[in-house]
């Protein structure tokens, strides 16, 4: 009897892996990771800049900059390292200037994305290994990759629904529609207003870069 139930067992476990598979490739996620590792080194290394107090966090290409930057020649300068990046195809710069003592609130922010992934995992209708979830100041960001638009309507609806979030903004890209905007060198031009780009880490990319369009959606009381 033991023998004849290990094979329905290891059936079921690979059924269930399946189901949870994410859209993203292993090879994106290694870019995303490698990406933001090094857009954190070049950070620590930028002398004239204080980058301290910004966060870093690169989900499908989409590098989302939060925290906080004393000048805002500080908060331009952190989007023109994020570009140098080659895995990242758009920046999302949400670093506001000022103190980062009265503008943050970490443990408020850490509840409010538990809150959200806890959400996101319990509703069958959305995979949520394909969503990364971000808060900052009660404002919520979904990063990675809806199945459909249906689904990302719905992962932004449970976010909202949260307590404490003022805001949901989705960077996250639906598959199969058409990600085409402005070319990445062009933003990145605008970025780095006319100073030299830096150069990051050298790391493998093992995705091409490409283009991603937002797809924000308004969250619903």
């Amino acid at each position: 009897m033991i023998f004849r139930l290990i094979p329905v067992f290891l059936a079921l476990t690979l059924s269930a892996c399946a189901a949870m598979q994410a859209e993203r490739s292993i090879g994106r996620d290694i870019d995303d990771t490698n990406a933001s590792l090094s857009i954190k080194a070049a950070m620590t290394r930028a002398e004239g800049y204080a980058l301290g107090g910004v966060d870093v966090e690169v989900t499908d290409g989409v590098a989302l900059l939060t925290g906080t930057a004393p000048r805002e020649e500080d908060r331009h300068y952190a989007e023109c390292l994020a570009w140098s990046a080659l895995a990242v195809r758009s920046v999302e710069n949400e670093i506001v200037v000022g103190n980062a003592s009265t503008l943050r609130d970490g443990a408020r922010d850490s509840w409010i994305t538990q809150q959200v992934r806890s959400r996101l995992l319990r509703d069958r209708s959305v995979r949520s290994v394909n969503y990364n979830v971000e808060a900052e100041n009660g404002r919520v960001f979904l990063l990675g990759i809806a199945r459909t638009r249906g689904e990302l309507e719905r992962a932004a609806q449970h976010a909202s629904l949260v307590d404490g979030v003022t805001d949901v903004v989705t960077l996250v890209r639906v598959a199969g529609e058409d990600t085409a905007s402005v070319a990445r060198g062009q933003r990145q031009a605008v970025a780095c207003g006319g100073e030299a780009i830096p150069a990051l880490d050298a790391l493998p990319s093992l995705n091409p870069p490409q283009d991603v369009r937002s797809a924000p959606v308004t969250p619903i009381d």
